[in-house]
């Protein structure tokens, strides 16, 4: 069944309203109109929509706020900013903000049709490919990420609710994407928030909601998390940032499934599942005292751990060439690398992970003069570190993985020959064996035994 299209309309003009409701509705589209920035958001907070085109000076607001609210509650909502007061610094901030179109007043009837019926295309195709390649999305083939590949489908179609671990940067929001688009809720709303941005004043209201007057500025009811995300999935990222009084009450909507907004005496139902994600070691934070332990055994029911670049071995060419393309396409350039760089990028050990990769890439796309990304258009912590000449790594790379890399190269040295390696190295079969199980991956060799090796 094909999902209504909605669009969201904002201006205060009454006639430009009445004339762009009449162009929308006659390519077939449902309009809900708001007036000015207070309507506007309330109207984003009550549901989602399939496009919104805004007016970009409001007497109460603007809309490039109106932008950033939107892009909070449901980002992949495409936004379209129309302007009397067109200027190239207004233009760049709302492309930067994530604006799909920019348009001037008088507006083109003929191109605005263009701009709504592409924005609609290309916004039903994203949400296509999000369901279908959903996995396909976190790219790689190593072992620890075909782990993690396995486990999402395992649970996603469940109702079960997900820990998602690991650095920043090891791409923690991917995997709770697929859960999403993998689940039976998939067609529910998706709501994102990210712990560590809220104020410990706001989160309880951005989370629950508030009723009218339910404080200083509270001037109208406003929907919670929560609530907009009823029938769907809720995402909170950096759960470990969150404070102590507002994990009790996290934890009795997880057991009670029910709420009250601040300031409100209503007990409303929700029917969400929660997926949860943290760069922080959430059992040290409980002998902290820093986390409940209540809350930490009620979202660690199923526990994925997202590797860190360093461990995913082969993938890191695969990732660069994935991000290449992508840049590419977005800024109509033709690149290629030069071999050294993916040389260069395989012997870095990415602290940043695959954030930083993708920085990498997307910088010396757009800073290679010609055809070829060679190593002078990385970024200078990458092209000019320092290496230790002995070891051919990084300063400040952990030791074990100065381990493991040495370990490798003697496998490779000695043709796969574990035997061999473990006396090169001065270890038990067994002690090499495990540290190899320990990195996660395949490697051949002999077929000697472990057993009854000395360790």
């Amino acid at each position: 069944m094909v999902r209504e299209r909605s669009i969201l309309l904002v201006d205060d003009h009454d006639a430009t309203r009445e004339t762009l409701t009449e162009v929308i509705r006659d390519l077939g589209h449902t309009v809900v109109e708001a007036a000015n920035f207070e309507e506007a958001v309330a109207r984003i907070e009550e549901r989602e929509y399939d496009l919104v085109l805004t007016d970009l000076k409001l007497p109460d607001g603007s809309g490039m706020d109106i932008m950033k609210r939107l892009k909070k509650i449901h980002p992949e909502t495409p936004v379209v900013m129309i302007t009397g007061h067109a200027t190239i610094e207004n233009a760049i901030d709302a492309t930067r903000l994530g604006a799909y179109e920019y348009l001037t007043k008088p507006v083109d009837l003929k191109r605005l049709r263009v701009v709504i019926s592409n924005a609609l295309y290309l916004s039903n195709l994203e949400r296509q490919v999000q369901q279908a390649g959903a996995l396909d999305a976190i790219v790689g083939h190593s072992s620890k990420i075909r782990d993690v590949k396995e486990l999402v489908k395992q649970i996603a179609g469940t109702d079960v609710t997900v820990l998602i671990i690991g650095e920043s940067g090891t791409g923690k929001e991917m995997a709770a994407n697929a859960v999403q688009a993998l689940s039976s809720r998939k067609e529910g709303p998706f709501v994102k928030v990210n712990v560590a941005v809220l104020s410990r004043e706001l989160i309880e209201s951005e989370l629950f909601g508030h009723e009218k007057g339910a404080f200083s500025g509270a001037i109208r009811q406003r929907k919670g998390r929560f609530e907009l995300a009823d029938g769907g999935t809720l995402f909170l990222d950096e759960i470990g940032e969150m404070p102590l009084d507002s994990q009790v009450k996290l934890l009795r909507v997880l057991q009670e499934h029910e709420f009250e907004r601040v300031g409100g005496v209503e007990t409303l139902p929700v029917n969400i599942r929660l997926v949860c994600a943290t760069n922080l070691d959430l059992k040290e934070r409980v002998d902290e005292g820093k986390f409940r332990e209540d809350l930490y055994f009620r979202i660690n029911v199923v526990r994925i751990k997202m590797p860190p670049l360093r461990e995913r071995h082969g993938d890191i060419s695969l990732l660069a060439e994935h991000f290449r393309q992508k840049y590419c396409a977005r800024y109509n350039l033709d690149r290629k690398f030069d071999p050294a760089v993916i040389a260069l990028f395989e012997r870095y050990s990415w602290p940043g992970n695959v954030r930083e990769l993708e920085n990498a890439v997307e910088g010396a796309v757009v800073r290679s003069a010609g055809q070829v990304i060679d190593v002078t258009c990385l970024p200078e912590e990458l092209a000019d570190r320092p290496r230790l000449a002995d070891s051919g790594l990084e300063p400040g790379v952990p030791l074990s993985e100065i381990e493991r890399r040495y370990i490798l190269s003697e496998l490779s040295r000695l043709g796969g020959n574990k035997s061999a390696v473990a006396k090169s190295l001065g270890i038990g079969l067994k002690t090499l064996y495990r540290k190899l199980e320990a990195y996660g991956e395949e490697y051949p060799g002999d077929n000697a035994e472990c057993d009854g090796a000395t360790d």
